[in-house]
């Protein structure tokens, strides 16, 4: 089994992740050849612009603020995983504030990104919350909700 296979496995969330939209993924996740190399680090899902924003599962917020004028919420939810969900168009949290699966993370604008970090290193996180066949592989696949 490689390093990255055990780590993931070791940090999978225990229970079912929640959607955190209903939408049609437009842009899949592409690995970057190296840290700085181009890439996208997540997905992007066309959604209903002003959509409510779940959180996937449980955590705390480190990091509310816009980037390039976009705005992005950053949940920690332990075992050195990041969930990043952009392109809101506004959200009630702060740093620090703790939130439940399925808990409203934010407003949509018509597209979410979301994006996954296990230990500084991004990860497909379609794969990585589980959404696997049948829910949210590649570009044009429909989100469900669990």
């Amino acid at each position: 089994m490689s390093h990255l296979v055990s780590i993931l496995l070791a940090v999978t969330p225990p229970v079912p992740p929640v959607a955190p939209v209903l939408g049609i993924v437009v842009d899949g996740f592409r690995a970057p050849a190296c840290q700085r190399c181009a890439g996208h680090r997540g997905v992007t899902i066309a959604t209903a612009s002003g959509s409510q924003v779940r959180a996937v599962t449980g955590g705390v917020i480190v990091f509310v603020g816009q980037v390039a004028r976009v705005l992005y919420v950053v949940e920690d939810i332990g075992s050195g995983v990041k969930v990043t969900y952009g392109r809101l168009s506004g959200t009630g949290l702060v740093r620090g504030d703790a939130v439940a699966a399925g808990e409203a993370i934010g407003v949509s604008s018509d597209q979410l990104y979301l994006g996954v970090r296990v230990h500084g290193s991004y990860v497909n996180p379609l794969q990585f919350l589980g959404f696997g066949a049948g829910h949210l592989v590649g570009r044009g696949s429909v989100i469900v909700a669990r």
